[in-house]
This record gives structure tokens, C-alpha cells and sequence, in this order.
């Protein structure tokens, strides 16, 4: 009886030290895809123009029932808190920093302000903490940041599917972004959209439904976590 129950005491302090383990393991960790054995897909948006884009882009994952994450630079943070707490209440909120600047040319110091303002920003618009989700602006980090950010228990997403969709006054069309989103996802893949041009906001709807007829099955990035 006693060796039975040292068996189970055992395999809980197993457990517990391996649930530890693997949410320790991420912070920190540079991510750019999940699993690329299982067919589960993550969809992410950059985000600092366009009330109206976000404003729809919600609105069809709503109506799609798919989760995301949108990475909100500061200036958009600040300036839209209706629509950031709708994002709060429907999806995920990631950290982009206040200031969208490169991030490795920031002093160690600069850069925790820079986070530290962002957390209370969106504590003071939501009233909820930041998810500790970041990504870098431009996809540039150091050591340096990225051991900063390990210490304040982020983890630091990056992609695997991406494409020219980033300035607003240059919009490549449906049919290009269309294409290189096919073409790029494949199992685990962590997509980046940004909320800056219309076709993005067209595209989504049938984007959405080409990938799960491939049998891809969108998922949160809290899966990786």
C-alpha cells in the first residue's frame, strides 16, 4: 500500500516538474512555427493602422470562429481603446512595443521601459495584464532583448509565412496574397498578416476556408505555450 502510494507521489512531482519545465522552456524561446507533425496552424496579425481594417478583420474571425493574436505597436495601443478591448475579450493581445523601433538599437535600458510602459498602457485600457507574447518590430532582436525578455517571462514569436503586405499605399492585390499564403503554410505554420492594406481584409474570409479544405485546423498560439 505504501509503495503504491509512493508511486503516485512520485508521478505527480513528475508532472508537476515537467509542466514546469515546458512553460520555463518558452520563455524566452525564439518560436517561428509549431509542430511540424501536426497540421494545427497559427494566425498573427502586426498591427498600428487602420481602425477599419482591425474593425473587419475581427469581425470575420468572429464569424469564422478563428483565435489569433494581433501584435499592437503603441500608438494604435493608445489611440483605439475600444477596439483593443474588443481584441482583448476575443482573441489575443501581444506585445509589439510602444515605440515600433529596432528594437537591437535601443539601450537594455530604454528597451524595459519600453516594455514596462507598454504592460501598464494595456493594463490601463483594459484593466487586464498583457498576454507575454512579443514580437520585435521588423523581426530584429539580440541576445540582449531576448534575455530581457526571458527574464520578464515573454515569449518571442516570430513566423514561418509571410509576404509583402506591410505598406499600406502599396497593395499588391487578393490574388498575391492569396497565393503566398497557400503556398507558404504547411504544418505548424505561424502566419504573419499585417491590418494595413484592404486586400488583407478581402483575402481573410477565403483564405480562412482554402486552408482548412487542405485539412489545417487553426489554433492559438497558448497551444505553444
Amino acid at each position: 500500500m505504501i509503495g503504491d502510494s509512493m508511486k503516485k507521489v512520485f508521478s505527480l512531482i513528475c508532472l508537476l516538474l515537467l509542466t514546469f519545465s515546458l512553460t520555463a522552456s518558452a520563455a524566452g524561446e525564439i518560436l517561428y512555427h509549431g509542430d511540424t507533425n501536426s497540421n494545427h496552424i497559427y494566425l498573427t496579425f502586426d498591427d498600428g493602422h487602420s481602425y477599419k481594417n482591425t474593425r473587419d478583420i475581427l469581425d470575420i474571425l468572429k464569424e469564422k470562429s478563428v483565435p489569433a493574436t494581433f501584435f499592437i505597436e503603441g500608438d494604435f495601443l493608445t489611440q483605439n481603446p475600444i477596439l483593443i478591448n474588443r481584441i482583448v475579450k476575443e482573441q489575443t493581445l501581444g506585445n509589439h512595443t510602444m515605440c515600433h523601433k529596432d528594437i537591437t538599437r535601443l539601450t537594455n535600458q530604454q528597451f524595459r521601459e519600453d516594455i514596462a510602459k507598454y504592460e501598464k498602457a494595456v493594463y490601463d485600457i483594459t484593466g487586464q495584464s498583457v498576454t507575454k507574447y512579443f514580437r520585435p518590430p521588423m523581426g530584429k532582436i539580440n541576445k540582449n532583448k531576448q534575455a530581457i525578455l526571458n527574464e520578464l517571462g515573454y515569449t518571442i514569436f516570430k513566423w514561418d509565412v509571410s509576404y509583402y503586405d506591410y505598406v499600406y499605399f502599396d497593395d499588391r492585390g487578393v490574388d498575391y496574397a492569396l497565393n503566398n499564403i497557400l503556398k507558404q503554410t504547411k504544418n505548424g505554420s505561424i502566419i504573419l498578416m499585417h491590418t494595413l492594406t484592404k486586400s488583407n481584409v478581402k483575402v481573410l474570409g477565403t483564405a480562412i476556408d482554402k486552408l482548412r479544405e487542405k485539412g489545417f485546423v487553426f489554433s492559438s498560439l497558448d497551444e505553444l505555450v
